[in-house]
């Protein structure tokens, strides 16, 4: 084809056409520009069509992430509840007139001492903002992932300091009374040790610390639970605009 074009120039140029002969050179030249033209715009359509492959990649680990947060906060809600229902029955000990303390203490034997930590494992929005990525998912999705992240990461943060508050009761708690094994076996042969662990004035420091052990422990319990809700909805509401995008 080049070879045909040269020669077709040759002959203008030798037959003294100048004429014709800058026609079709200006015509050749259009012929190149709409040559270049296509290529870029197929060179385009191969770059939108790889992006939208890498889009549709992490549109499914968006939705596999949901799913999984879902599995992880029905799971940890379940346990919560449990707790709860334990806690509940631990207060209406109060209900019942001049109980003796140690009998109140003797209840805690019965709450749930595990702390919940909230700790979400995925990370798919933390690498879209990390990488850059994000620019790829439309503006609207993209502002939604983005206050998710950032409610979920404060979602962790309650969680960790009310946790963390907890723990340090129950530390302080656990380094007065040692452990239920300490005080109602191992030294139910030792005088001195049982007057001083069920001294009147110890049992109430301890109740104390407890107390402020489950309080901070049900705040962050509470409060994980009402924070649960808003991030479930606002995985839907997302996940909704992601199926929309994917079947387009």
């Amino acid at each position: 084809m080049i070879k045909f074009f040269r020669r077709k120039r040759k002959n203008l140029l030798s037959e003294r056409k100048i004429g014709e002969y800058f026609k079709y050179a200006i015509g050749e030249i259009v012929l190149v520009v709409i040559g270049i033209l296509i290529a870029l715009q197929l060179n385009n359509l191969n770059d939108e069509r790889k992006t939208e492959n890498v889009r549709q990649v992490y549109y499914k680990q968006l939705l596999q992430d949901f799913k999984n947060d879902k599995t992880y906060i029905e799971n940890t809600s379940l346990a919560i509840d449990s707790n709860m229902v334990k806690f509940k029955a631990y207060k209406e000990i109060y209900n019942q007139p001049n109980l003796p303390i140690f009998q109140i203490i003797s209840q805690a034997n019965n709450l749930d001492w595990r702390l919940f930590n909230v700790q979400f494992k995925s990370n798919t929005i933390h690498t879209l903002q990390i990488t850059g990525d994000i620019k790829l998912i439309p503006p609207t999705i993209r502002e939604q992932l983005i206050r998710l992240d950032k409610y979920k990461e404060e979602t962790e943060n309650f969680s960790k300091y009310n946790n963390d508050e907890a723990a340090k009761a129950g530390s302080t708690a656990a380094n007065r009374y040692g452990s239920v094994e300490f005080a109602f076996k191992n030294i139910q042969n030792q005088p001195k040790l049982l007057e001083y662990v069920f001294d009147e004035k110890n049992l109430i420091e301890l109740l104390i610390m407890v107390e402020r052990h489950q309080f901070m422990k049900i705040e962050s319990e509470k409060g994980s639970l009402i924070r649960f809700k808003k991030i479930l909805s606002d995985m839907e509401e997302i996940k909704i605009l992601i199926n929309k995008e994917m079947k387009k």
